[in-house]
């Protein structure tokens, strides 16, 4: 009994009592942080709904978390325990893994962890049209690793997430407007004047352009026998591209009507001369 004694007053000493109390507060912690992350994913996936991220990453997400949060107990429990030796054992075997696991999966992690930036940053969401890099289209879908576009061309490009982090992003559905520019080039023998009118019918008689908006209509080259004309005005950015083609179409047909001569494209041959 006398032994039993000792040995629950060695306990009831206040060293161990504080490492007992710090074992308790930590593992707590670690309980409620791992119960957190599942909820705050789940309500970060909810008020997310336009990045589409698939089910699939999120669980993932919520185990590489929690699995982290354990190994951090664990560390802090050895710690805690003055367990130093096997603390730096630990550390040290740890250290070499993570290298050789960095190496292995370098670019999957770099993918992922952009995946999470671009979650956060919302740079674009599904059904944006944009560019990224050489590629123009809408947003398809986005996960953790990869990001989808639909090109205008019709092909799908799967984009990782590493390289759509580190790229100019331009977002075309950002802005409600968005300004239609088009270069009309006219022979220097057509009528400037009417050249001009023409154009300024055309761009009030759009019934998609922004009224708010003034249209600006001047020259903007002179070259080749050729006066190009440009003409500015905005339009709601979703009909951007249905309005710019039927614009182009209408200056042909208008100017074909009213007899001025748009600029023929110039090529230039140059003839070479080997001596065999």
């Amino acid at each position: 009994m006398e032994g039993i004694d000792i040995k629950w007053g060695a306990l009831l000493k206040p060293e161990y009592g504080w490492r007992i109390l710090g074992l308790v507060i930590t593992w707590v912690i670690v309980w409620l942080l791992v119960r957190y992350f599942s909820h705050a994913l789940e309500r970060l996936n909810t008020r997310t709904k336009g990045m589409d991220i698939d089910t699939r990453d999120m669980k993932t997400l919520d185990k590489l978390l929690d699995y982290l949060v354990i190994v951090i107990g664990i560390l802090v429990t050895i710690a805690i325990l003055n367990l130093t030796s096997v603390l730096y054992s630990m550390l040290t075997a740890a250290g070499v893994i993570t290298i050789v696991i960095g190496f292995a999966v370098r670019d999957v992690a770099a993918n992922f962890i952009s995946g999470i930036f671009i979650l956060l940053d919302q740079p674009f969401v599904r059904g944006d049209s944009v560019q990224i890099g050489d590629f123009s289209g809408t947003v398809q879908r986005i996960s953790l690793r990869s990001t989808e576009i639909a090109t205008f061309d019709g092909p799908v490009v799967s984009m990782p997430n590493s390289t759509v982090a580190t790229t100019p992003i331009v977002n075309y559905s950002t802005n409600e407007e968005r300004r239609v520019n088009l270069n009309v080039a006219i022979s220097q023998e057509t009528d400037l004047g009417a050249a001009i009118e023409t154009l300024r019918q055309l761009a009030q008689g759009e019934e998609r352009r922004v009224p708010e908006k003034d249209i600006s209509l001047y020259i903007s080259d002179v070259s080749d026998g050729a006066i190009v004309l440009t003409v500015l005005f905005y339009t709601p950015a979703a009909s951007w591209f249905a309005t710019t083609n039927d614009l182009r179409r209408a200056i042909v047909e208008e100017f074909e009507r009213r007899g001025l001569e748009l600029a023929m494209p110039v090529y230039k041959s140059y003839n070479v001369t080997v001596n065999a």
